[in-house]
């Protein structure tokens, strides 16, 4: 029998080809007599049944049904890499506008398709099915969109019970049940098969995955269950029961994207650093929260069913720093990147310095400690770790901070009190254009105040400061979040949901409105107009918004700003003189001569009393073995106390002072090895060595060689007395790269010019720093919490200030930062022994005698 052509036109219908309106119908399915486009939202059902089972009457109808959406549509239902590639590419088009490289975006997408390429979901080879392949974290959504896999049903008993075949409610049940198959049911094409059949095609496993699952069941079982659904295994192993490598690099979550952006941002070096990306996620400019702007609209307006099949509600948003470096080792290791790029240590330094509110000078001291021994920062712990980069250049300024300062709680006072009596001096003389000297004490007092300014209007700087703030500024900032989702999203929202909800939605928002108004007394969108700052990211945030804040005050509608800023914080330290504190006295003195008054340079020491407590160490926890322990209950009370103070724990960190010695035998197998060394060195026709003069300085009243001490002696705590010859005070110019006869010559500049001045009772005394610095050095890698309390506790109060600020800063621990600042202090003060040659080659001490200092620095030589 023919088939029948019906032609007919249907109401807001069109072509979605040509545009036609006049379709024509075949098999049920419905074509355009223009393009013959075959149309698949709508089709034909025929429905035939009798009425009250009878056969005398019968009922038939011809109707046309618009089916439901198909569920494994591609477009409809993505997988979870094409969702994750949506919000990956809002990601990155949010860090272009912040003033990325446009570099970015193709390195990117090299990244991405190198971890997709590892997974085998997409560009790789010898994938002859061409579907993505399911790994150990693989989604049970995507097993059902890619494979149709549909999960063993729990088959859940029932009570059987005799019904009457004669009842009417069961005939309706049964006639009911008929429609439904009628309408579910597809039309079937010659030589096809029908649209219903959702049988599945059997999963296909990456390589890795197929090993990690050998452990759970032969492969032969294995293909079982990817031929059908079983019950005796679940299609993925446990969290637990997995590697940590695995558990971690296979999961595809919103920490995997920012691993990603994290190691494409380094490849291009790009000024955007890892500790910045974690700012931009903490401060919500890279967030889950506005992540369905980024989606196609077709999947925007379900975006909670697919947040939900995605597994979000397990899955953070925020990440920490450690954190985010382990999963970019994984990752680099996972494909195969060895090598991270270097940044600009010095415009890092210069970003830092300012972000910090210092004088420019000081960045160029803290460039002449980098180029003086450059950082390799290699990583003894692999090749895959991701260096410190921006905490090594926060140590430098640390550092650089200890030589200018001391930093023991008196020097930096001292100094301070000397040059604010001139800066008084200099404004009496000069006025306000007068070049102020920089303060250490104020600069204290500025940065403190500007972090309560700074995180009275935004919650993620007083977060990461620790700076308390008041529980309705933190509902402030949640409500205006809230706010800025909602007119983002807007126009998804109103769609999604049925009315029901959305009046549930307005009655809860109207409730909270009302508690606010309640216990605030003003509303969340007037409190917002009140007192709120929008602050556009940036690479500086104390110093930026700072300035925003002060923009606002100094408006005519300035009121708004309840806080109310000093008149101490009107003072740009960036604009600071700091060159008379590494004794770039002239400019000072020919200022102050030109007005009469003479100027006076005196060095302080540190202190004499400083508690030498030695190196710390802390102790290696040893598991003991497996032994089972019973608890006695038969014991006395005055027994059970008396074994407890006999059991006295001993503490987890140790301090001892460095006195162990190598016996002879083995400091003759050092020597030996040593001298191997300087003979290759001297074959080698590529390795030039010019010979060093040797001078002699008088030392506890003897005439000493200087080539004989190490840097150690050079830099004692106790004795700073500045080196003649050739050192002329070393760490005073280690940024410049001049010859012995410019800096005779510069130091006779400098004597005449002080000493043509007026008598000392006339002269002016300004206070600077010997360049010598407290040490505590020891091993921080396996010290417990406990162990570093205990040595923060040895800080003076002035360190422990500056090291949490500027760690704060770049969003890292205190101890992180610490430790990199040990790697720099052992190796300027333990490792190198030639100072003498430093203009030209530094020579690192290798056959020195001190068994715990050589063991020390050889530790921490492993990461510079």
């Amino acid at each position: 029998m023919e088939d029948v052509l019906e032609t007919m036109q249907l109401q807001d219908m069109q072509c979605d080809v040509c545009g036609e309106k006049t379709f024509q119908e075949r098999e049920g399915f419905y074509y355009c007599v223009e393009c013959g486009t075959q149309k698949d939202q709508i089709r034909a059902v025929d429905i035939t049944a009798e009425i009250n089972f009878n056969d005398t009457t019968k009922y038939a109808s011809r109707t046309i049904r618009k089916p439901k959406e198909v569920a494994n549509d591609d477009h409809n239902d993505p997988t979870s890499w094409e969702f994750y590639n949506y919000v990956l590419r809002g990601f990155l088009q949010e860090l272009l506008n912040m003033g990325a490289k446009p570099e970015l975006k193709l390195m990117t997408l090299q990244v991405w398709a190198a971890y997709m390429s590892r997974m085998e979901v997409a560009f790789c080879r010898g994938n002859t099915i061409g579907l993505p392949k399911l790994n150990v974290r693989a989604l049970l959504r995507d097993a059902r969109v890619i494979y149709k896999y549909q999960p063993p049903k729990v088959k859940r008993g029932k009570k059987q019970t005799a019904s009457d075949p004669n009842d009417d409610r069961a005939k309706i049940r049964l006639w009911n049940r008929m429609k439904r198959n009628l309408d579910a049911s597809g039309y079937k094409k010659q030589g096809g098969a029908s649209e219903s059949d959702g049988r599945s095609i059997g999963i296909q496993w990456s390589t890795r995955a197929r090993k990690s699952l050998k452990r759970q069941m032969t492969l032969k079982h294995l293909d079982k269950h990817s031929e059908r659904s079983m019950s005796c295994h679940t299609l993925k192993p446990m969290a637990k029961q997995l590697h940590n490598f695995d558990r971690n690099v296979y999961l595809l979550n919103l920490t995997k994207l920012f691993v990603v952006l994290g190691i494409a941002l380094n490849m291009v070096e790009d000024d955007i650093q890892l500790t910045d990306l974690l700012r931009f996620i903490d401060e919500e400019h890279l967030a889950k929260r506005f992540m369905q702007n980024y989606l196609p609209e077709n999947l925007a307006t379900r975006g909670k069913s697919l947040l939900k099949d995605m597994e979000f509600s397990r899955q953070k948003d925020k990440c920490t720093h450690t954190s985010l470096r382990q999963q970019i080792s994984f990752l680099s290791r996972f494909i195969s990147l060895t090598d991270y790029q270097k940044p600009n240590l010095h415009s890092l330094a210069e970003r830092y310095i300012l972000e910090l509110g210092l004088p420019p000078r000081l960045a160029k001291y803290v460039g002449g400690l980098i180029d003086l021994y450059p950082p390799k920062f290699y990583n003894a712990l692999g090749i895959h770790v991701y260096p410190q980069f921006e905490a090594r250049t926060m140590a430098y300024i640390i550092y650089a901070m200890k030589l200018l300062f001391g930093l023991d709680d008196i020097k930096e006072q001292k100094i301070s009190e000397s040059a604010a009596k001139i800066n008084e001096q200099l404004l009496e003389v000069g006025g306000p254009e007068a070049p102020l000297l920089f303060v250490f004490t104020e600069w204290m007092e500025f940065v403190e105040i500007r972090k309560v300014i700074v995180s009275h209007y935004n919650q993620s700087f007083a977060r990461r400061f620790g700076v308390a703030t008041k529980n309705g500024r933190q509902v402030d900032d949640i409500l205006a979040k809230e706010l800025k989702e909602k007119e983002q999203g807007n126009t998804l929202n109103e769609e999604a949901g049925t009315p029901a909800l959305r009046r549930q939605q307005e009655n809860l928002t109207l409730i909270i409105e009302t508690m606010l108004k309640e216990h605030f007394g003003e509303s969340s969108q007037e409190s917002m107009e009140k007192d709120h700052i929008e602050f556009q990211p940036t690479l500086t945030p104390a110093h930026s918004y700072f300035k925003r804040i002060q923009l606002q005050a100094s408006r005519s509608d300035g009121a708004h700003v309840t806080v109310k800023i000093p008149d101490c914080m009107q003072v740009d330290h960036t604009q600071r003189n700091l060159d008379p504190f590494v004794l770039e006295t002239k400019e000072l003195s020919q200022y102050l001569a030109q007005h009469g008054l003479g100027l006076r340079v005196e060095e302080l020491a540190c202190q004499e009393d400083i508690q030498k407590v030695g190196l710390f160490r802390p102790l290696i926890n040893l598991r003991g073995e497996n032994r089972e322990f019973r608890a006695n209950c038969d014991i006395k009370t005055e027994t059970w106390l008396g074994e407890l103070k006999r059991k006295e724990k001993r503490p987890d960190l140790r301090f001892y002072q460095p006195t162990g010695k190598y016996n002879s035998r083995y400091l003759k197998i050092i020597k030996q090895g040593f001298r191997k060394r300087e003979l290759l060195e001297q074959n080698n026709p590529y390795w030039e060595i010019t010979e060093t003069p040797s001078f002699s300085i008088k030392l506890n009243d003897m005439e000493v060689p200087l080539d004989t001490l190490s840097s150690l002696q050079t830099f004692k705590e106790g004795n700073m007395d500045p080196l003649n010859v050739p050192l002329d005070q070393p760490r005073r110019h280690l940024e410049k790269k001049l010859n012995s006869k410019g800096q005779d010559k510069e130091s006779e500049v400098r004597t005449k010019d002080i000493c043509d001045e007026p008598t000392d009772a006339e002269k002016l005394l300004l206070q600077v720093s010997n360049f010598d610095c407290w040490l505590l050095h020891g091993y921080m890698k396996m010290a417990r919490h406990s162990d570093k309390r205990v040595v923060r506790q040895l800080f003076s109060c002035s360190f422990r200030w500056l090291l949490e600020t500027c760690a704060s800063t770049i969003g890292v621990d205190w101890e992180v930062l610490y430790e990199q600042l040990l790697v720099i202090e052992v190796m300027f003060h333990h490792s190198i022994v030639n100072w003498s040659n430093h203009k030209e080659v530094l020579c690192i001490r290798h056959n020195t005698q001190e068994k715990d200092i050589r063991t020390l620095a050889r530790t921490y030589k492993d990461f510079w």
